[in-house]
């Protein structure tokens, strides 16, 4: 009898999995638009069943779209993890001017390699084309809002529920939305990898500015270590 794998290496083995799977979908969905690509040809050409893509997906949608979780993450790190000293629009700043896609992945450098830019330009392309992708990026909006609300009633001590609590982290997801359609556009437009981040920085730097500037009595300094 064949001993179980160890945790650690079948955790590994299934994100493996995952990423070969994800990364078959988007070559296909690239390459002819999102839409057209049925669930049997991503099947195909990942070497798997129908079924098994959805032991790691919930749709098609999140193939395309499979870092929902890093972003949030990512989101609530960046308040909960801010240095001492950081209040939590500094800390949110910090992540969406350091990280070209706010989820603690692959910074600005992507867009210094022309074939990576590319790259970055066609996924681009293919997610803003398609109604359902936009869709689904509006849904995921709405639950990192919900996910915001709750980790600034934990930081603050108030209720996730309370109409402050929601304001603010309603306004910090639409500062991010927009940050992506700013730096969207740019890269869509050919704007030069220093330029496409200069708008960005300009724009998050402004916007974040102003929900600090809304919520003086919730933007919280990091404590210092006693």
């Amino acid at each position: 009898m064949t001993p179980p794998l160890p945790p650690g290496l079948r955790e590994r083995q299934k994100q493996e999995r995952r990423r070969a799977i994800s990364d078959a979908a988007t070559a296909l969905f690239l390459e002819r638009g999102f839409d057209t690509v049925t669930m049997a040809e991503v099947a195909e050409a990942a070497g798997v069943s129908i079924k098994t893509i959805f032991n790691y997906f919930g749709s098609k949608e999140e193939l395309f779209l499979d870092r929902e979780s890093e972003a949030r993450d990512a989101t609530v790190a960046a308040i909960t993890a801010r240095p001492a000293g950081c209040s939590i629009t500094r800390g949110i700043l910090s992540l969406l001017v350091e990280k070209r896609v706010p989820s603690g992945g692959e910074g600005w450098e992507v867009l210094d390699d022309e074939r990576r830019r590319e790259g970055f330009r066609a996924f681009l392309t293919t997610w803003h084309e398609s109604t359902a992708l936009r869709a689904r990026h509006l849904l995921v909006q709405e639950r990192l809002a919900d996910t915001l609300a709750a980790t600034l009633s934990d930081e603050l001590g108030i209720p996730a529920g309370d109409a402050r609590i929601r304001a603010m982290a309603m306004m910090l997801v639409a500062v991010m939305h927009e940050r992506h359609r700013v730096m969207a556009e740019a890269v869509l437009a050919g704007a030069p990898a220093a330029e496409v981040r200069r708008r960005v920085r300009e724009f998050s730097v402004e916007a974040i500015g102003r929900v600090a500037a809304a919520f003086p009595d919730l933007d919280q300094r990091r404590p210092e270590a006693s």
